[in-house]
């Protein structure tokens, strides 16, 4: 029987499919399984050689020291990329130079990226935690050397029941009527429990996949030169109705969908490595309309294919998403030049982890051995060997002296063996670059300078790593929302702020998000803690000098600039709501020139200029509404004084 072109497709992309997972399974599915064990601080049983029997008279206990370093490097990523918000910076940009030409004046683009800065301010930290996905993400980055973001668009509605004021109606004649007051005109209105459906999600979505569950070009160094690109997940039926309810392009007739349910296999080798197998889900679910089904998500730049089950392909049609690119991001803790895949904290640590086993594993064993006494027995001599252990107030019973004595245990230098765990901690700091400052600790008698040069050379490890997290995961998923906004927002949104009142929200409609925008991440700058601190001292120092000195004093402009300078230094980079617009600025030095000219002036001068002068309140003072100003000095002779303040009121002095 001749294949139908759906089966030939899906034998196709199956085949592409498998191959991608079996050459990630040979290559990395032992070393992920081993990583996790060393995270999970699990380690496997002794064995004997001959017996092949656990053997139980053994310390064999694990370290969890490279679970220390990643979690002292976690924090230090996180804290600095996230230090701020906005996380990123737009800048909006013309189309192209007639574009530029045609709106130079008015410069749309700008006020556009404000709009969009606005909105993935919001959808960071408001539709998601961003920076607890990157929590997620950076763990599974060091713990296996690379991580891969998904960022696609999720549309949701969910079936509520609210209470609404509603007229009140009442059985007659099998019949339900409305109830009126006793005027016979007035309707009786109660609230009443109504069912509605309300959108509960309309946004982008951002997730950090399981590295076994992701396939890839076997031949590809970045999704962006791979061929194609995936992942799976694994969902019950009602959530596949409910994509196809929102997606015309996805077809599924159950009816060929192979009913076999399926499991999360990478979660469940891995929990199964450490002891805590993942439960059948037929003992969970009866019903096979509760199986979860496999949902292959399948992309090349121009194409998205949908398989269900391996057995059913339920979508093959254009990529959806106008950027025409593979919704995957991918970034790795340490680079391997060629290679898809990086080196995490897991595998740097993977020896000198073992090492460090062993040395306090063998410490341990020799104190044990060393309180379990052995005895040297004159053959003959009539003792038990019962007795022949440490035990309190026991007894041994002997004929002669000489009939037992006790052995000495070997001298085990054990002193030497605790210098020895420390110089594997040291070489494990020196391999991570977490040394003890970074880890919030410090040699004893370490000197500031050698505790400043550790920081600093932790600090330009952190800084090129995180240079590299911001580059490829942070800006470029943040590139992608903006171009899914622009793509599916198609109404006006209202980004509720819980800090400001309702009609200080913001308000965005589809148009003020368009055009073209260059994405900066706005993180603060990876500096040692201790530079840190010293350079804000210095700017503060600083600008109390600018502050005072009187020639500065003439350029205002220069000293807000000033000011702007020790705002970064305390990593606070959106100081536009901070410091005196232009405008504010000039108002400020027309003061200051108008005060500066008024403090020459004779006194008698100025109080007769006073009533006519801008008041701090803006405006001009009342007194000059009511008439000519107030007498100077005695009663006498001061027509020519009252004519020169009415010449100077005309002049608009």
């Amino acid at each position: 029987m001749a294949k139908t072109p759906d089966k030939k497709a899906l034998d196709k992309l199956l085949t592409r499919i498998e191959a991608a997972e079996n050459w990630r399974d040979r290559n990395y599915k032992d070393r992920w399984t081993k990583y996790y064990k060393m995270y999970r601080n699990h380690v496997d049983p002794i064995m004997d050689p001959e017996s092949r029997k656990p053997v139980n008279d053994r310390s064999n206990i694990s370290i969890p020291y490279p679970e220390t370093m990643l979690e002292t490097t976690l924090p230090r990523l996180l804290e600095t990329m996230f230090a701020s918000r906005p996380y990123i910076k737009c800048i909006g940009v013309p189309l192209d130079f007639s574009n530029y030409e045609m709106y130079k004046d008015l410069k749309p683009w700008e006020e556009s990226a404000k709009k969009m800065e606005l909105l993935l301010d919001y959808q960071h930290n408001v539709v998601f935690d961003l920076r607890d996905k990157f929590h997620t993400g950076l763990k599974i980055a060091g713990l296996y050397g690379t991580t891969v973001a998904f960022t696609g668009w999720r549309y949701k509605e969910r079936g509520v029941i609210r209470k609404e004021l509603q007229q009140v109606m009442e059985p007659a004649n099998g019949i339900e009527e409305p109830m009126f007051e006793a005027d016979g005109v007035t309707p009786v209105m109660d609230w009443q429990p109504v069912e509605t459906t309300i959108k509960e999600y309309d946004d982008p979505e951002v997730e950090f996949l399981d590295l076994g569950l992701f396939f890839v070009d076997p031949n590809a160094v970045d999704v962006e030169d791979a061929r194609f690109a995936g992942h799976v997940q694994h969902l019950p039926k009602s959530k596949i109705d409910e994509m196809v309810k929102f997606d015309e392009n996805l077809k599924v007739n159950w009816k060929k969908v192979p009913k076999e349910a399926k499991k999360n296999e990478a979660r469940s080798n891995r929990q199964s490595a450490i002891g805590i197998p993942m439960p059948d889900d037929n003992t969970v679910f009866q019903h096979e309309d509760e199986d979860l089904i496999e949902v292959i998500h399948y992309f090349e730049d121009d194409r998205y294919a949908i398989i269900l089950n391996r057995g059913f392909l339920a979508r093959d049609t254009d990529n959806p998403f106008w950027h025409k690119k593979k919704p995957y991001d991918k970034d790795v803790f340490q680079m391997v030049p060629h290679e898809f895949y990086g080196r995490g904290v897991m595998e740097m640590l993977e020896d000198l982890h073992l090492e460090l086993n062993t040395e306090r594993n063998q410490r341990i064993d020799y104190r044990s051995f060393s309180m379990r006494r052995m005895f040297w027995a004159r053959r003959g001599a009539c003792i038990p060997r019962s007795q022949l252990k440490w035990r309190q107030g026991g007894i041994i019973e002997s004929d002669e002296p000489d009939d037992i004595k006790v052995m000495e245990a070997p001298e085990g230098n054990v002193a030497s063996s605790f210098n020895q765990e420390q110089i594997i901690k040291k070489d494990m700091q020196d391999v991570t670059g977490a040394h003890d400052v970074v880890m919030g600790t410090s040699g004893r008698g370490e000197t500031a300078t050698s505790t400043m040069s550790k920081d600093n050379n932790a600090s330009l490890r952190f800084k090129m790593l995180i240079s590299s997290l911001e580059k490829r995961l942070l800006v470029s998923i943040s590139r992608k929302m903006i171009q899914l906004n622009q793509q599916f927002i198609e109404d006006v949104r209202m980004l509720i702020d819980r800090d400001q009142s309702a009609d200080q929200w913001p308000q965005i409609t589809p148009e003020e998000i368009q055009g073209e925008f260059h994405l900066t991440a706005a993180g603060s700058s990876v500096e040692p803690m201790a530079n840190k601190e010293a350079f804000k001292q210095r700017m503060v120092e600083l600008y109390g000098m600018v502050a005072a000195d009187t020639f500065m004093q003439q350029f205002p402009v220069k000293r807000r600039n000033m000011l702007k300078k020790v705002f970064e230094a305390f990593d606070i980079h959106d100081t536009e709501d901070l410091l005196p617009t232009d405008e504010e600025l000039s108002g400020v030095i027309e003061q200051q020139v108008l005060g500066q000219f008024l403090s020459q002036l004779p006194p008698e001068l100025l109080q007769l200029l006073n009533p006519f002068l801008p008041q701090p309140g803006g405006g001009l003072p009342e007194q000059q509404a009511l008439g000519p100003p107030a007498q100077i000095g005695g009663g006498a002779n001061t027509a020519m004084s009252q004519e020169q303040g009415m010449q100077m009121t005309g002049a608009g002095a």
